[in-house]
């Protein structure tokens, strides 16, 4: 049986985003990536940044005030802190649940599964279908110095700036897992092919993965 759904992890740098694009549009598939975080915020009926902020870990500074923020709500004490009015502090304290917003995340991820012909990129897909029949779950990755020359070209800008912003997306995205599931985002066992586009070609990797898709038993 062919996979009728391919998740896609990506570190950044890795060109992950590109092969996933790539697959999805030799397989005739369906391209899922901002528009889960869209669907997700509509149906919890905020913005798509209250979305993407629930997929992430908080700094310390803005952990500490969203402690303050609900101390402040739940005893009615008056601690400053930069965020909503006292008068909206019960709906901020809702928003500060993540998981709130994750769960729309996970539901419309299984919603777009289930039609199939689908390559769904990030947002911990791959843990949301584990185990799901028809579903590759494929991990793009790369050294930091590979991905950090691929992403200041791609971005016009220098080896350097462009290595400080891989060190941070890994460390918040690894941060991430650990705390929402409990896992590390790299783990082989997450994944059904893992793809180190260090040395191999964007163009291979697409291949490799619609060859794998194509004989999933």
């Amino acid at each position: 049986m062919a996979a009728k759904v391919i998740t896609v992890t990506v570190q950044l740098g890795s060109g992950g985003f590109a092969v996933a694009r790539s697959v999805a549009d030799k397989l005739g598939f369906r391209y899922y990536d901002w528009e889960i975080t869209s669907e997700a915020a509509a149906r919890a009926g905020v913005s798509p940044q209250t979305v993407l902020d629930a997929e992430r870990v908080p700094g310390f500074i803005e952990r500490m005030l969203r402690s303050l923020a609900t101390a402040s709500a739940v005893t009615g004490g008056e601690i400053p802190f930069i965020g909503p009015t006292p008068a909206t502090m019960t709906t901020a304290v809702q928003t500060f649940n993540s998981q709130y917003y994750r769960e729309f995340i996970t539901l419309v991820i299984k919603e777009l599964a289930a039609k199939g012909d689908a390559v769904i990129v990030g947002h911990a897909a791959q843990l949301t279908l584990r185990g799901t029949p028809g579903v590759l779950r494929v991990l793009v990755h790369g050294a930091l110095g590979a991905r950090a020359r691929r992403l200041a070209a791609e971005s016009q800008s220098s080896v350097e700036e462009a290595l400080a912003t891989i060190k941070e997306s890994d460390h918040e995205r690894g941060e991430s897992f650990k705390q929402h599931y409990r896992v590390d985002w790299l783990s082989a066992p997450l994944y059904d092919l893992a793809l180190n586009t260090d040395s191999l070609s964007l163009d291979s990797a697409t291949e490799i993965i619609i060859a794998v898709a194509r004989s999933l038993s």
